[in-house]
Parts: structure tokens; sequence; C-alpha cells
């Protein structure tokens, strides 16, 4: 207070926290508060100032101008004493009052200010205070020297008990054995679960453990009892235990009932109760109640059995039946196991008794299968219905088809020797059902061999082609060594199938007996011509099978099917319906690696469009199937000088194509579409060349809709051969001129005998030839004329000229070396020349009646008649005609460069006999006629 008076404090120097200012509230701060609570406004200013100094501010933006502004907002003048008090208890807005001294007055006001802080006070938590604790710990001991006993002697004992009776308890498995009338070994494997698995616990039992018969409410009568010994339970595991006892049996009766019901029942109820002792964390808890309800799975008179073989190794003794040994797996889901022994099983049909058969040493495992080895007889059988059961039983079980058989207890011997009541007396109330099914399918046909099968395909019937064959063999085995014969076979059916999808059925087979051997189990078959009926879901496959057939090495299909038999065996005379399920795999024909031949063709007519060829097509069938397809379209492709193209059809008006080769007529369109590949072809035909070629099909190629598959795969390699021998068109010629034809006109006048190496017409049109002899050119040919070859034979043309070349060369060469070598032709003789010839030609027909071709032909040594009369006769009374280097041939009259025929430079002409004086004197025209090439070629 002293400093306060002493300083003059006006209301703005206050330390007032600002708004825009923020404060944090620290322990140390508040704690130090409270220690120094001031006992007077400036102490508690200085608090303030202090508490104000150390706490964290954001903003430094207060000014004296808005405190003053702050001030005279929240103040509001009280009259009281000339003290000053806070007001408390010290909340967020605080009410200060203070003496203010305004200029030196005396007299005093006072002022309330309210202002925000943010100081909260202090106070102990409970929990520091030693009250608190010395309470805690005198009710704690209060409450253990109460509570302790009552935990021990009352809650543990009914915890426990509860855990019991909330705890489940199950038999794993129990297995009998060395059963007696009063009592029976059982070893039992069990666990009782809902204990906490944390816990270590020691289970003993105060007295044997009672086993009552739960046959419904009310109704529990009790079945025997057991001791079983302590039961250890480990930390962190289940109580489980297997321990081996004995088994005391109340009553044998009783007994007996309850294991009539285990067998045929699929559940029985037992009630288990006892007394026991549970030791846990070192304490016992004695006389605790066990009692519980099992359900557990019974025999269900071995439901569910199986075959695992089924076996006649021979007929019976004095032809009593036949010996059977069967071994079955019986699967046991119930718990309880048992020691039988010798058991002995009568078998039935549905009225029929088979026999018996007997098990040793059998034992039945709980919760495991058990094989039983059974042995015995089957009965030989007179009765008809019993025939007909165990006809239909044989039947079944080579068809893999189960038929159902029952076994009825006869007796139990558990040691071999002695029976026991009870046990005896649950086996003669089982009832088996015992399903006769081979372990693995049977299949009794072990061999299918086809000897030949045909089809026949109509466009009438596509689905419905005919088939035969004259033998299908089959060797078959059955799997029982019992004595049979059969003795008839009847109404066999067959269903064709492909890829395990059975396409066609065929029901019109008959046994041969006559090609059967029944002792070496072979039977056969014959199918006469019968309709084939394709299956309305099967068409693709039917097509997918022609396709194999057709386009493979090999074709698998598969034959299933039966026969109806009677047979002569050791159990009796019974029906028998043996089944075919097998798969056969035959030679296909594969097209695609077939090399057809063709032969014999033959042009035999044409029209504007194509000509027409007849050829023979040899097919060779390495496999065993027939096929009438009926008529076939075709087409074929070839190469020729370098081009593929498209050659023609080949129709074959009737498809049949039988095992090994079969000679087919066709008939070729030659149509080819390109000009230039049509020439080519006849021409290189005519001279004998081979081609190779592809015929191939497609979808329209058979009128027959299911043989479409078996046409758009379809492809052949082959070779067509040419004409062979390849034919000498020009078989000859006859020139005759004079000499002035060769000096005035240049030209030959001929004819030639032309063959027609065609069935039909031919007709030249235009004929342009070179013709040369020995290399040197001899003159050329242009004929623009119609004229026809009469078919298969020769015709001469008419009267045409060669054209010879008109040089010095020439003539040089005919001087020189052709005449020398043929003195023969002055007076008429045969020269060999060579011939090159382009050929525009129609068959069948002239120009818009028959088929055009062109023909590039060339013929060596061909023979030519010749008889040149070399007389002047022809050159003119003017002179020679001489050749003009710029004109051409030019007539002269006598002058200096020429001469008269009458020169006498040339003489007269000589004898043609004298060959050298005719020459010498054709020398001295020539040399007249072409003086400066003669003087420049050094011949004067």
């Amino acid at each position: 207070m002293t400093t306060a008076h002493n300083n003059d404090l006006h209301i703005s120097d206050l330390p007032y926290p600002d708004a825009e200012t923020d404060y944090q509230d620290h322990d140390d701060h508040n704690a130090s508060f409270v220690e120094s609570r001031p006992s007077s406004f400036h102490s508690f200013f200085s608090a303030s100032s202090s508490t104000r100094t150390a706490t964290s501010v954001r903003s430094k933006k207060s000014t004296r101008s808005k405190r003053s502004a702050k001030e005279k907002t929240n103040a509001s003048p009280i009259t009281s004493s000339s003290s000053y008090r806070l007001t408390p208890p010290f909340s967020d807005k605080q009410l200060i009052q203070l003496q203010s001294h305004g200029n030196g007055s005396d007299d005093e006001s006072f002022v309330v200010y309210e202002y925000e802080t943010s100081i909260k006070p202090y106070r102990e938590p409970f929990y520091r205070r030693r009250k608190f604790w010395w309470a805690c710990a005198i009710s704690t001991a209060i409450f253990l020297v109460a509570f302790i006993p009552l935990l021990l002697i009352v809650i543990i004992p009914k915890v426990a008990q509860a855990v019991m009776n909330a705890s489940t308890m199950q038999i794993i498995q129990m297995n009998m054995t060395n059963p007696q009338e009063t009592f029976v070994q059982v070893s039992v494997d069990a666990a009782i679960d809902g204990i906490p698995s944390i816990f270590a616990a020691t289970v003993e039992f105060q007295e044997p453990v009672q086993v009552f018969w739960v046959r419904g409410p009310g109704d529990q009568p009790q079945v025997g009892q057991m001791t079983l010994g302590t039961i250890e339970k480990h930390a962190f595991a289940k109580a489980q235990f297997t321990q081996a006892t004995t088994f005391e049996i109340a009553d044998p009766q009783l007994f007996g009932d309850f294991a009539k019901v285990m067998m045929a029942s699929d559940t029985f109820l037992w009630r288990i109760t006892a007394t026991i002792n549970v030791s846990v964390f070192g304490r016992t808890i004695k006389d605790l109640s066990l009692d519980k309800l099992l359900t557990l799975d019974g025999l269900s008179n071995f439901a569910n059995l199986k075959i695992l073989s089924f076996d006649i190794p021979s007929d019976a003794p004095n032809g009593a039946g036949a010996l059977v040994s069967i071994k079955v797996s019986i699967p046991n889901a119930s718990p309880i196991g048992m020691s039988l022994g010798t058991l002995v099983i009568d078998m039935n049909l549905k009225t029929a008794y088979l026999g018996r058969i007997t098990a040793r040493n059998a034992t039945l495992i709980g919760g495991q299968p058990t094989i039983l080895e059974l042995d015995g007889m089957i009965n030989k059988q007179t009765d008809p219905v019993a025939l007909q059961e165990l006809s239909s039983m044989i039947t079944n079980y080579l068809a893999n088809s189960p038929t159902v058989a029952y076994g009825q207890g006869v007796s139990v011997l558990p040691d071999g020797v002695h029976n026991v009541s009870w046990i005896t007396a649950a086996i003669l109330s089982t009832k088996m059902t015992i399903p006769l099914l081979p372990p693995t399918p049977i299949n009794v046909i072990k061999e299918v061999d086809i000897k030949d099968l045909s089809l026949v395909m109509t466009p009438e019937q596509p689905w419905s082609p005919t088939a035969s064959s004259t033998d299908i063999a089959a060797v078959f085995q059955l799997p029982f060594n019992l004595t049979l014969n059969i003795t008839d076979i009847w109404d066999p059916t067959l269903t064709l199938g492909y890829q395990k999808i059975p396409m066609a059925d065929i029901t019109t087979a008959v046994w041969n007996r006559t090609n059967s051997d029944m002792v070496h189990n072979n039977i056969s078959f014959t199918l006469p011509t019968s309709q084939m009926v394709i299956r309305p879901d099967a068409h693709d496959t039917f097509g997918n099978f022609l396709i194999a057939v057709t386009q493979q090495d090999t074709a698998t299909f598969d034959i299933l099917g039966s026969a109806q038999s009677v047979a002569s065996t050791s159990l009796g005379l019974v029906n028998i319906t043996v089944p075919f399920n097998t798969s056969l795999s035959l030679q296909g024909i594969n097209f695609g690696k077939m090399t057809p031949q063709l032969n014999g063709i033959l042009v035999v007519g044409a029209t504007v469009d194509y000509m027409v060829l007849n050829a023979t097509v040899i097919i060779d069938n390495p496999s065993i199937f027939a096929v009438d397809a009926g008529p076939v379209t075709l087409h074929i492709t070839a190469s020729v000088n370098n081009m593929t193209d498209y050659v023609g059809d080949v129709m074959i008006s009737s498809l049949k194509l039988s095992p090994g080769p079969n000679p087919l007529q066709a008939s070729v369109k030659f149509q080819p579409t390109n000009p230039t590949f049509r020439d080519a072809f006849f021409t290189e035909y005519i001279l004998g060349t081979d081609f190779s070629a592809s015929i191939y099909g497609d979808a329209n190629s058979s009128p027959v809709v299911s043989l479409a598959p078996i046409m758009e795969s379809l492809k052949m390699s082959t070779t067509v051969p040419g004409m062979s021998p390849a034919p000498k068109l020009i078989v000859g010629g006859n020139g005759n001129t004079t000499v002035g034809q060769f000096l005035n006109n240049h030209e030959i006048m001929l004819q030639v005998q032309i063959l027609n190496p065609l069935a039909t017409t031919l007709w030249i049109h235009n004929f342009t030839a070179a013709v040369s002899w020995k290399g040197f050119p001899f003159g050329s040919i242009q004929v623009v004329q119609s004229f026809s070859v009469k078919p298969s034979g020769v015709d001469t043309s008419p009267i045409f000229g060669i054209q010879i070349p008109s040089s010095y060369q020439f003539w040089v060469f005919m001087a020189t070396t052709f005449l020398p070598q043929n003195l023969g032709v002055l007076t008429g003789a045969t020269v060999l020349v060579d011939l090159t010839a382009q050929i525009i030609a129609t068959v069948n027909g002239t120009l818009g009646l028959g088929y055009e071709a062109g023909i590039k032909y060339g013929q060596n040594q061909v023979p030519v008649f010749l008889k040149i009369e070399f007389s002047l006769t022809g050159l003119g009374v003017g002179g020679l005609r001489r050749r003009s280097t710029s004109e051409g041939y030019q007539m002269h009259e006598a002058s200096e460069d020429g001469y008269d025929i009458n020169d006498n430079r040339l003489g007269p002409e000589p004898s043609k006999q004298d060959s050298v004086a005719y020459l010498a004197w054709l020398k001295q025209a020539i040399r007249l006629s072409y003086p400066e090439e003669a003087a420049a070629g050094g011949w004067v």
C-alpha cells in the first residue's frame, strides 16, 4: 500500500490485459501465485504484472489510448471506504476497487474496473491427499478378510461346476475288442472341451463312468460302466486322453438291443455321468458332477459300401455254381469300432438267393474305413426269375452299371469259434446294401476289326447315308473265369461316334455265325445295306468325322452299343447283353497326300466359252472306306512358264472310291480367264509338256450338303500330262516355183499338210511362220485365211506363198550353199526345213462358234518337196528386177547398169541336167543383176 500511496497511479497505467494479447496458463506460474497471494492492491498489482510479463504475448499492438478507451467503457464508479478489494473468486472478469487521487484533492472516489485475465484458482487433487490413501488401505484389508474365505469355499466350486456344466465331451474313437457276454475291452480316445485353455488341470474320476442309452424322454436305461483313470490337462491344450479299460455290460440282452440300433442307425444317444475331482492352481475341487449327453454316429448298416474287386476265379466243384471272391471297403463314420472275427453273410438279389460269403478276422475301426475280404460261392440258378435277375446282374456289371445286392448277417464268431449273444443279435439284424459295380470300368470288347465300310451319299438324303459292311469282327473278354458258351447273338445295336459324341445308330447288323469263333471269343457281324441316320444334333460332328477320314492318315472313331446273347454258364443259362464301348483307328484316305493320276486327256468338244476334255482320274484309296459321293465338280489350277492360274473345272459324274486304285471318268472344262496363260497352256500341252497342278473343291462342289465340309477342305496335288507323244503338226509341204518367180515375186508357192491332234475339228485362221534351212533364213509365211483340219487327221492347206528374201546375200546363199547341196530341187526333191509358227485357231467351230486359242509352235526337220524350175520366164521382156537401196525393186531397161535378156554376157540358159554349168550360169546372172554388191564382195 505504501507503494501505492507514494506513486501516482493513473488508471491507464494498470496492467490490464490487452484485447489482442493471448495469455497462457502455466502450472509453475499458478503455484507461485498461490504462494505469494497479495495482501494489498499493490502486491496484487505486482503479481499481476509479473504474471503478465511471464506470459507469452502474440501481439504488442496495445496503446495507451486503447487502454484509456477500455477504461472509459468498463469503469463504473462506486462509493466505499478507503480500502480496495478483489472481487472473489478471481473469475475471468475481475473487479478491482482502487483509490483515485485527482488534482491534489483530498476527496477519494472509487471506481470499479473490470478486466479479463487467464489466471485460474488452484486446488490439490483428492488422490494426492494422505487421508484418501489411508482410507483405501483400511477398506481393502477389511474386504479381503471377508472375501477370501467366501471365494475359496463358495465361489470357486460353483464356478468350477459351471465350467463343467458348460463343457462338452467328445468320444473320438472307442474300439471294442475281445467281446464277452458281460464285458468288452475298449480303447477310448476322448476329449473334454470348454475348460479354459490357459489353465493346467487334473481330472480324477471318483467312481466308474456310468453309460446310459437314451432311447427317448424318460427312457434312459443303463447299458454299462467303465473305469477311467486320471486325466491330465496341460496349459494351453485340450483335455484329451486315450485310455484302455473294460466296459462292463449291465444287461447283455439290453446291450444286444443297443448294438442292433448302433449297427443300423445313423446316430444314437449316450448319456455319461460321473463324479470327479478337479485340481487347479494347487487346489483340489471335489465332488464335481460330470453329466454329458453325447450324440454318436452309428454304422448305418454299412452304408456306402464299395466293391474293390469282384472275381469269379473258377467253377464250383460238382457243378454247384461258381466260386466268388469279393473285396469291399466299409466306411465307418461312427467312433465305435468292433472286433467281429469270423463274419458270415448271405447274398441275395431282389428275390434270388445267390449264396453265402465269409469274412475272417474282420475288424471295424472307429472313424476309419475297413477292408473286408469275403470268399464264398454263387449257387447255380435254375428258377426262371432267379436266372433273369442273375442275367441282369452280369449284364449290368459288364456295362459298368450297378446292381443292388443285399447282404444279411448270418453269424459272427469274434474268436472264430464262439458266439457272443449281443454281438450276434446285432449282426443278425444287419441288412447291408451292396452295389455290385466294378471298381474300374470294364471294356469287354478288346479289339474291333472292320474289313470294309461303305457309305453311299445322295442329295435327297444327305444325313441318311446308306451303310454296309461284309465283316465287322470283335474280340471280347469277360472278367469272370467261368465256363461260358455263347449259343446265340441277336439284336446288335451299334452307335458310331466321333470325339465322344454319338453320331448315328446302326440297328441292322446281323450275327455271322459262320465267321464267328466263340471258342476264342471272336464275334463277327455282317452289316447289310441299310440307312444310317445321322442324329440331328450331330451334323457338325459327322462333317468333322468325314474330314478326318478324307484328310488324315488315320481316322479314330467310337463304336458303342450292345448285342443280346444267350450263354450257357456254370451259373445257369443266362441272357447277357454284351456291351460295345471302344475306339477304333483306321487308315484314312488323306487326299492331301494323294497324287491322283490324269490319263487319257482328250479334247472332245468346245463352245465359244470353253473347251471340253475327257480324262481318266485315278485315285488310290488306302483306307477300308468305300464312298459313293455322287456327282462332284472340282477346280484345277496349273503352272506354266512361271504363271499359275485357273485352268477350269473337273467334273466327275460319280465319285466312287473303293479301297485300292479307282479310275474315275472326268470331264474338264478348259476355260482359263487369262488369255496369255490360256495360249501358253494350250501350246505346252500340244508340245507334250507336263504341268504341276492342284485340284481343289468348295462348298458347292457336291449337291450333297453333308459333304460340304469335305469339299471345302479337299485339295490334291497332281500333274497334268501333255500330249504324249508330242504330235508334229506340220506333216510336210509341197512347193513348186520358177526362177522367174524367184527373181520377180520373191516367193515360192506352197501347200502344207497339217495334223489335227484333237478329236474335234480344228479351224486355222491365221498362220504366221518363219522358215529356215540349217539356220539360214529361207522365207516367211503370212496366211490370213480360214481353213479346217479334220478331227485326229491330216488335211492339206490352201496354196500360199513363202516370201523369200530378195537380198544379194540370199542369192549368194542359194547359189553357193543351198543349191549345191540340194541340186535335186531343180527337178524336184524333198528338203528338210525348220519352222517356227504362230497359229490362231478355233476348236470345234469357226470364228464365233468354236473356242479360240493361240499356238506358238516350232518344228524342225519338216520335209518339204520343192521343185524350182529355173526358167527366166517371169522376168519380163525388159530385163531383170534389181533391188534399189532406197526404192526396192525397179524394172530397168537395157542400159549400162543392166542387161537384156539376150545379153551376150549372160549367155544361153544351160540344161538343168548339167548342174555345174547351170550353177555357173546362175552365178553369172546374179553378178550381172547385182554388179556393185558383187564387186564389193569380190565375187566378179
